[in-house]
C-alpha cells in the first residue's frame, strides 16, 4: 500500500483530496514507466502487436521466484547486436539423380583458392567411386586437378604415396593457374549420386556481407538483411538471389532483393508472417557478376530468430526496498506488468547492478519470476535478495538492467530492453543489507573469489 492510500484511509479525506484534484490513482499510475515510447538499444527487442496463440501442452500452473548472486568481476556486457557475415565463397550443387553434366566456377584470384568435392549421402562407398567420376581444368584447358590435389596434400601433411589410390576431394590452386573460368566435369555415378563443389577464395578483394536489421523479428516488422558487396575493382554487374530456410533447415521460399538508397536489402518481412513457426531462420543469399572483368560467385548465410509474439512488457513500477522488522534490507524489488494475449507460461528476468568506485557498471544479483498466464493484463515481482547483492560489497544506488521476457511455451525472447527503463532502487549502504544464506555454490564462488573486485 502506497502513502497516497494510507493517507487517505487513515484521515478519512479522501472527498476533501478529490476537491483539490488529487487521485491517489494517479499518483499510482505515476509511479509505473511505460515501455511504450521507450528508447532502444543495439539488441532490444520490441513486439508492436500481439497475436492470440494459447500456448497449453508442456506447460503448467505455479508462480516461482528466483534471486541469483552474479560476479562483478566483469563489467556489464555490451549490448547484443546483429552480426554482419561475410563470405569470399561458394557452394555448387548437382543434385542427386541428375544426368552428367559440366559446372562452370569463376576464380577471380586462384591464389590460395581451394575447390572441394563432397559427394551427397552418407554411403562412403559410392561417394568414393562417383568422385572417380570427377575432374577439373583450368581456364586454359588444361588438367588442373591432379596438379591442385598435390599441392593440398602437401598443405594437408598427407603422404603422397598413401593418396595416390583415393579419389580427390580437396583442390589448393595457386597464381600460376590463371584466374577466370575452371570448368568441373561430373560423370554419370556422381551425378546420380549429388556432388556439392566448394569454392573458397580467400586472397580475392570480393566479399559479400549479410548484416540482419534485428536479431529477433515479428510479423508485421520492417525486417530485412542488408546484402553488400566490397571489392577492390569496379563491379560491372550483380545479380543477387535470396532464399529463407527454416527452422529445420529446409528450403522454403524466395526472398526479393531491392535497392534502397545506396544499398542492397533482403526484404524478409515481405515474406513472412504470423503463421510461420518461430524459431532461427536462415538467409541464404548468392551475388553472381564480374567485377574489373572477372566473373565471381559468393554465397553468403546469415540467421535471424523470428517468433509470433503472445505477450509484451507493458509497464515497470517504482523499484522499492523490503525490510525485516529489524530494519534489515531483505530483498530489492520491482514490479513488472505484462499485457498478454494468450495463456503461455511466461518468464521475466532482469539483472541488478552496482556502479563501482570507477563509474564501471557491474552485476550485482539476477532474478527471474515466471508464472502461467492468460489473456489481460498481470503484474509479476522481480526479487532480488539483498544479501546476494550484499557480497559484491558494493552498495549506493543500484539499477535495474536486462529486462527480459520469454515465453517457456514456445522457448521464445518476446521482449529486450537492456537499459530496463532506467529504473533505480532507492540508495542503500552494504550494511543495511540483510546477510546472504551461504549455499553451497555460494561458497564455491567465494573461494574462488568472484566477488572479490581488488585482486
Amino acid at each position: 500500500m502506497n502513502f497516497a492510500h494510507r493517507f487517505v484511509r487513515s484521515t478519512g479525506l479522501a472527498l476533501a483530496l478529490a476537491v483539490l484534484g488529487f487521485n491517489p490513482e494517479s499518483a499510482m499510475a505515476a509511479d509505473m514507466q511505460r515501455t511504450s515510447g521507450a528508447s532502444l538499444v543495439a539488441g532490444d527487442v520490441a513486439p508492436g502487436r500481439l497475436f492470440g496463440r494459447d500456448v497449453r501442452e508442456g506447460i503448467g500452473p505455479g508462480l516461482v521466484s528466483v534471486s541469483n548472486p552474479a560476479s562483478p568481476k566483469l563489467p556489464l556486457a555490451a549490448p547484443l547486436a546483429p552480426e554482419t557475415r561475410r563470405s569470399k565463397s561458394t557452394v555448387l550443387h548437382v543434385p542427386p539423380g541428375s544426368a552428367a553434366t559440366q559446372l562452370e566456377l569463376p576464380i577471380d584470384t586462384p591464389d590460395e583458392a581451394w575447390v572441394m568435392f563432397i559427394p551427397k549421402g552418407s554411403n562412403a562407398k559410392a561417394g568414393e567411386e562417383a568422385l572417380r567420376e570427377v575432374s577439373m581444368v583450368d581456364p586454359k584447358g588444361r588438367r588442373a586437378d591432379v596438379r591442385a590435389a598435390r599441392s593440398a596434400n602437401a598443405q594437408l601433411g598427407v603422404d603422397p604415396t598413401k593418396a595416390i589410390s583415393k579419389p580427390i576431394t580437396m583442390l589448393k590452386l595457386d597464381r600460376d593457374m590463371g584466374r577466370g573460368q575452371y570448368k568441373v566435369q561430373v560423370g554419370r555415378k556422381a551425378a546420380e549420386l549429388g556432388l556439392a563443389v566448394e569454392v573458397r577464395v580467400p586472397a580475392s578483394s570480393i566479399e559479400l556481407s549479410l548484416t540482419a536489421s534485428a536479431m529477433q523479428l515479428f510479423p508485421g516488422d520492417d525486417g530485412y538483411v542488408t546484402v553488400g558487396l566490397a571489392s577492390d575493382a569496379k563491379v560491372d554487374h550483380v545479380r543477387y538471389e535470396a532464399v529463407l530456410y527454416t527452422p529445420r533447415f529446409e528450403r522454403d521460399r524466395v526472398v526479393p532483393v531491392v535497392k534502397v538508397g545506396n544499398e542492397h536489402r533482403a526484404m524478409v518481412s515481405r515474406v513472412m508472417n504470423e503463421k510461420d513457426e518461430p524459431g532461427a531462420w536462415v538467409l541464404e543469399v548468392r551475388a553472381v557478376g564480374s567485377a574489373g572483368g572477372q566473373a565471381f560467385d559468393r554465397l553468403g548465410q546469415t540467421s535471424f530468430g523470428f517468433a509470433v509474439p503472445t505477450a509484451r512488457i507493458d509497464s515497470v513500477g517504482r523499484a522499492r526496498l523490503v525490510r525485516d522488522s529489524a530494519g534489515k534490507v531483505t530483498a530489492l524489488e520491482v514490479d513488472v506488468v505484462l499485457e498478454s494475449a494468450a495463456v503461455d507460461r511466461y518468464e521475466v528476468t532482469g539483472t541488478l547492478v552496482a556502479t563501482d568506485p570507477k563509474g564501471v557498471e557491474r552485476p550485482v544479483a539476477e532474478a527471474q519470476v515466471t508464472d502461467q498466464l492468460g489473456a489481460g493484463t498481470h503484474t509479476l515481482t522481480l526479487r532480488f535478495e539483498a544479501g546476494h547483492a550484499g557480497l559484491s560489497k558494493l552498495d549506493g544506488v543500484y539499477s535495474l538492467k536486462g529486462l527480459r521476457l520469454y515465453s517457456l511455451g514456445t522457448n521464445t525472447l518476446y521482449h529486450r530492453l537492456t537499459q530496463g527503463l532506467g529504473v533505480r532502487f532507492p540508495a542503500v549502504r552494504v550494511s543495511e543489507l540483510a546477510a546472504a544464506e551461504v549455499t553451497p555454490a555460494i561458497e564455491s564462488l567465494m573461494r574462488e573469489g568472484e566477488f572479490n573486485l581488488v585482486p
